[in-house]
């Protein structure tokens, strides 16, 4: 019977070896060691009668019931991993401190592979319940980007429906042409002291469906549909790429889960479904959508939009008919000038009382005098004063010519000059909104994938450095990632604080920007990047635990009372009523999720797959043996000349680091 051995410092729980038994392919035996609680030098020091400590005792304890799930049927290891998904979630999220691998586990492992560490048995069954939680978030994620994409082409749909509405004013508006009573005027002789009674015929009048200013509206729609339609093409086959690769990203995580006992092939395919879900968004987001977006379709837009305003307010027509009755009156000399003065009038009658221009407050025309001015002159004309009539028809014209022939400054022309402003403002604004809808594009894709990926990593070398505390490679990540992290962090929330925020949300994402620099501070106090016993790292691990939940719950409560006890409450409520997709946003949360525990896999893979690696090499330089997975190592057969070599490798190894030694401490 073998014991463990003497040093504190073995992360070995294993106090009775196996007993074995002879089959036909070695030796294998018939149960896996089990843990010792009682054991003093087991991982598991902390004080259960604590509360704290108590809970994770019963956490600890409660992952006794996961199976194995070795080479039994796939109903049946679904239905296993479907029952005990809650255990599996529990235990990607602890530490690998202390023994999470429950018996039938480890036993299997044992039978298979001869692994008798608990801090390797702890990283295989940790990333196999990280890998089965990562699994099923991707998976509803898959869900919802597949129900984005789905949207995108709904809207597809819609903005070509859109783009094939017709411009043409009298179409789209639904006018028609009515013809108008005819307008009588009575005329008293003063001579003979005979009332005429004089008709006057209407030009025909239109009556729409729509009014002008829905025109207009429209009509902004209309050419926004028809300038952004290639771009919505272009965007919405993205969609489709993107929650393609997302469903293809879950066949290597389903196969990476089958094979969790394979350290080697489920790392190699971890690293595809990271592959397939971070290089997939990078190469969307350098798509250059803009480009496809037609600038010149909105030109043949507004040109009908200013010929349905000239059209709609009759300003040729009218103006020009104004000019030569006017040019009439007030060369006139006879006795009988009504003809004359109610063909003006007629004109005036057709004028809208005021014109207002959507966009321009300061442009307002008031046509009420002008109008009044003619009744007053039909009233002199009932009553047979035709020359203060006449006087009051030169006033009326003198009051609009300069109006239309352009001698101060307010003419027709002018008219037409702010409605092409107007439509140059209207194309700017259609301009601005669609460079905007693809930078907000281009942000949801990007943003899971640039705020997960250092956390991710962070998390990955924290699970590295406690399953090797003696190696200083995840120590160095743990020291560098907080200052590539924070500080791209804090320019995404500065634009919120720019827009929304006051003092109190500034504390909060200040907090939640830079909180991860604790992991630095507390890094250099402790020294993680030398080895370090599983004494030392137990106690970084739980000062780093307290600073967090400080930090973190002092920035939650600041956002949480700026967004209900502050002015930005109404400010959150329009914008969640006017927010028409709620799955755009669970689908970035669930992307920012699945990308999170993809890292921290891959982090951890990577870094202890470069561990492993350092010590192949050492020993081969220090021994000429080459050591392989399982347990065999490959003696060499090499030559002299290549011993020789080996030899040579090994002392320019020692004097470099020797060297590099000597400098780092001014020696």
């Amino acid at each position: 019977m073998a014991s463990t051995g003497p040093s504190r410092e073995m992360d070995d729980a294993i106090v009775a070896a196996p007993r074995l038994q002879r089959r036909s392919d070695g030796n294998v035996p018939t149960e896996a060691p089990r843990i010792d609680r009682r054991n003093k030098t087991s991982t598991m020091s902390y004080d259960e009668t604590t509360i704290i400590g108590g809970c994770r005792s019963a956490v600890l304890r409660s992952f006794a019931k996961i199976p194995a799930d070795w080479d039994t049927n796939m109903l049946l290891t679904t239905f296993n991993y479907l029952r005990f998904g809650h255990l599996h979630v529990l235990r990607s999220m602890q530490p690998l401190l202390h023994p999470i691998a429950s018996q039938s586990e480890r036993t299997e492992l044992y039978r298979a592979y001869s692994i008798r560490s608990t801090g390797t048995v702890n990283l295989l069954t940790w990333r196999r319940s990280a890998l089965l939680t990562c699994f099923w978030i991707a998976f509803g994620s898959a869900i919802l980007l597949a129900a984005v994409a789905r949207t995108s082409q709904d809207n597809l749909y819609l903005m070509q429906q859109k783009a094939l509405l017709p411009t043409n004013g009298t179409e789209l508006r639904g006018c028609r042409y009515n013809e108008p009573e005819p307008i009588l005027v009575f005329y008293k002789d003063r001579t003979s002291g005979n009332t005429t009674t004089l008709s006057f015929e209407q030009p025909p009048e239109r009556v729409c469906e729509m009014s002008f200013t829905d025109y207009q509206r429209e009509i902004i729609l209309i050419a926004m549909a028809r300038t952004a339609l290639p771009a919505k093409q272009i965007d919405s086959i993205l969609d489709l790429i993107l929650a393609f690769f997302s469903w293809v990203a879950l066949i290597p995580t389903l196969m990476a889960l089958s094979r969790w006992h394979r350290y080697g092939i489920s790392l190699r395919l971890v690293g595809a479904a990271w592959m397939l879900t971070f290089v997939t968004p990078f190469v969307i987001s350098i798509t250059p959508v803009r480009m496809f977006v037609d600038w010149q379709a909105m030109d043949p837009v507004f040109k009908d939009f200013i010929a349905e305003f000239r059209v709609h307010f009759q300003t040729a027509e009218k103006e020009q008919a104004l000019i030569n009755i006017c040019g009439l009156i007030e060369d006139y000399e006879g006795n009988h000038p009504y003809f004359l003065v109610e063909g003006m009038c007629s004109i005036v009658d057709r004028f809208p009382l005021e014109i207002n221009l959507d966009g321009f407050d300061d442009f307002n025309l008031d046509l009420r005098t002008l109008q009044l001015q003619c009744e007053r002159a039909r009233e002199l004309i009932a009553d047979g004063t035709d020359q203060k009539f006449l006087l009051q028809a030169k006033g009326a014209c003198a009051t609009i010519t300069p109006y239309l022939s352009d001698k101060e400054g307010g003419s027709s022309p002018e008219l037409m000059l702010a409605v092409t402003q107007m439509v140059e403002t209207m194309k700017g604004t259609i301009e601005l909104g669609i460079g905007l809808s693809h930078a907000m594009m281009s942000f949801q894709i990007m943003v899971p994938a640039a705020i997960s990926l250092a956390p991710g990593l962070i998390r990955g070398a924290m699970r590295a450095k406690t399953l090797v505390p003696q190696s200083s490679i995840p120590g160095m990540f743990i020291l560098m990632l907080p200052w590539l992290y924070c500080p791209l962090v804090w320019c995404m929330y500065n634009i919120v604080f720019q827009l929304l925020g006051n003092l109190i949300m500034l504390m909060g994402l200040l907090l939640l920007a830079y909180g991860p620099m604790t992991y630095f501070v507390l890094g250099v106090h402790f020294n993680v990047t030398k080895p370090m016993t599983d004494h030392k790292m137990r106690q970084v691990l739980t000062w780093m635990n307290y600073y967090i939940i400080m930090y973190t719950s002092v920035a939650y409560c600041c956002i949480v009372y700026w967004l209900f006890f502050t002015d930005a409450r109404k400010l959150i409520e329009e914008a969640l009523k006017e927010f028409k997709n709620p799955q755009l946003a669970l689908s970035i949360l669930f992307s920012i999720l699945s990308k999170y525990l993809y890292t921290t896999l891959m982090g951890v893979d990577f870094m202890v797959h470069e561990i492993a690696e350092q010590r192949r090499w050492e020993s081969y330089l220090e021994t000429g043996v080459k050591p392989f997975g399982g347990g065999f190592q490959k003696h060499l057969n090499l030559s002299d000349e290549a011993r020789e070599g080996v030899r040579r490798l090994m002392k320019e190894r020692s004097a470099r680091l020797d060297e590099l030694a000597r400098v780092v401490h001014d020696k």
